[in-house]
């Protein structure tokens, strides 16, 4: 469960483009990381990167952003618990 958490917020700043995303996720799972703690970095690393957050800073309320973000995360270390029980 630490490990989805952890995942999750190292994601949210961290830019994955989608074409390395696959070859990421591969390296991670071979290197021995349970799959759930994989889908929440890459959907905390696709939902909101640090360039994501400063352009809707500009567009939008503080407030909407972090909102944004928190949304971001609730999503990564839900999807994240859930692949590892399932899986």
């Amino acid at each position: 469960i630490i490990s989805v958490i952890i995942a999750s917020v190292i994601g949210i700043p961290m830019y994955i483009r989608p074409e390395t995303m696959l070859p990421i996720a591969e390296a991670l799972v071979s290197k021995g990381m349970s799959l759930g703690t994989v889908v929440a970095l890459i959907i905390g690393g696709a939902g909101a990167s640090i360039p994501e957050v400063v352009l809707l800073s500009k567009l939008f309320k503080k407030k909407f952003v972090i909102s944004f973000v928190i949304a971001i995360l609730v999503v990564a270390i839900a999807t994240g618990l859930v692949v590892n029980l399932i899986i």
